[in-house]
């Protein structure tokens, strides 16, 4: 069995605005030294370039005024000596004067960009330090908080403070909604428990009813006390398979992710409602898709799917098809197509939760949540619109590896 692939982590952060910052400061501070070091060469060229050699003329002329009075000429030799080594000096000094300008740019080069990364880590630590709170937020893990100094000395600082206030807004925000959800969602059910409950009470009372006005003073007629019986059997009847579906729906276990061969489990679930429905249930051909999920809710999802597309088709309806196939980006797509009467119009997300209720006689109305709640625990979504030759079309998308999010909701 193929593995998953394996979940890639998120991407680093670009480095540009550090490299920026080391060209922005080797220019700035390479470009004046560069020009300074070029005058102060030229400079130093200008002055070590005066030549000896007027001064030896001198001193050959004063030799000769020397040896022409009869005056021994050894007092100049000192100063031939002195000017010699003068000379020397200032060659040396021509050749080394560019090999010290050089030394002292690559030095100031060196300096210049060792402070630039140091500068570019100081300023891009908090950046760093932002974004690991916003992955936090798009985990949905809003109590991350940033460690910020009271009160902020820099406008970064200041940045990161009010991101943490952000953040407690948005915790809070996140509370109210889910109360108003929680509010929602009971309405929602005691509307679907009103409407449910209507029926089979009516007529629990309807019976109740013909059973009280039997008069004491003739014998009861057996056979509407049994049609009575009867009826209030078969209304207790429904109300118990009610209760055990809102129960099942409530007590749903968690899943247990695993590798799972998700055309094989396809084929299963064909196989087991194609001997009950009116109609043939056909897996299309293709590809076999390996994934990571929980097989038990795979089951009982794609099982209410294809048990409701077959229940919707009338016996000369055409073949409940159940197809799967992989899109570019790695996602797993489910379509279940039936020959029904359809739906009128796009269902998904929370409408598919609303009102549990069932024109199918004996139904609980609980089947799309159920199947709502699994995708959703896998990280996919369940969307219902009407096929294109007729009919409804119902799509599950899926990763094939969960995310962390939907793990820890359904854990």
């Amino acid at each position: 069995m193929r593995r998953a692939p394996p979940q890639r982590g998120p991407s680093p952060p670009p480095s540009r605005f550090r490299r920026r910052l080391l060209a922005v400061m080797l220019l700035a501070g390479l470009i004046p030294l560069a020009l300074l070091g070029a005058l102060a060469q030229g400079v130093l060229e200008r002055v070590l370039s005066v030549s000896i050699a007027p001064v030896e003329g001198v001193l050959d002329g004063v030799s000769e005024e020397l040896i022409r009075r009869g005056l021994p000429p050894d007092t100049l030799d000192e100063a031939r000596l002195n000017l010699a080594q003068a000379e020397l000096a200032r060659r040396a000094l021509v050749r080394r004067v560019p090999v010290f300008i050089a030394g002292v740019g690559i030095v100031a080069a060196v300096v210049l960009a060792v402070s630039a990364v140091l500068l570019g880590r100081v300023l891009t630590r908090p950046m760093s330090t932002l974004l690991e709170g916003m992955r936090a937020y798009s985990r949905g893990d809003l109590s991350v908080r940033l460690p910020v100094p009271e009160p902020a000395r820099d406008e970064l600082q200041f940045l990161m403070g009010q991101f943490n206030r952000m953040g407690h807004e948005l915790l809070a925000q996140q509370e109210r909604l889910k109360a108003a959800e929680q509010i929602a969602a009971w309405q929602d059910v005691a509307r679907a428990l009103a409407h449910e409950l209507k029926n089979p009470l009516t007529a629990m009372k309807l019976s109740l009813a013909r059973l009280s006005r039997q008069d004491a003073s003739t014998p009861p007629d057996p056979a509407r006390l049994t049609e009575a019986v009867a009826l209030l059997q078969e209304e207790v009847d429904l109300l118990m398979r009610m209760t055990q579906s809102f129960s099942t729906f409530a007590r749903l276990p968690a899943p247990r992710f695993q590798d799972v061969s998700l055309r094989v489990l396809l084929a299963e679930v064909c196989t087991l409602y194609a001997g009950t429905s009116p109609v043939p249930v056909v897996l299309e051909p293709g590809e076999d898709v390996s994934l990571l999920a929980d097989p038990d809710g795979l089951r009982r999802l794609f099982g209410n799917l294809v048990k409701n597309a077959t229940e919707a088709s009338p016996p000369n309806a055409p073949p409940v098809r159940v197809a799967l196939h992989t899109e570019e980006d790695g996602r797993v797509h489910v379509t279940v197509r039936d020959g029904g009467s359809g739906v009128s119009g796009v269902l998904e997300g929370p409408v598919l939760t609303r009102g549990l209720f069932s024109t199918k006689p004996g139904g609980s109305g609980l089947g799309l949540p159920i199947a709502q709640k699994i995708a959703h625990e896998h990280g996919g979504t369940l969307r219902l619109e009407p096929g294109p030759q007729g009919g409804t079309q119902a799509q599950v998308t899926l990763p094939r590896i969960p995310s962390s999010e939907s793990s820890g909701v359904a854990a």
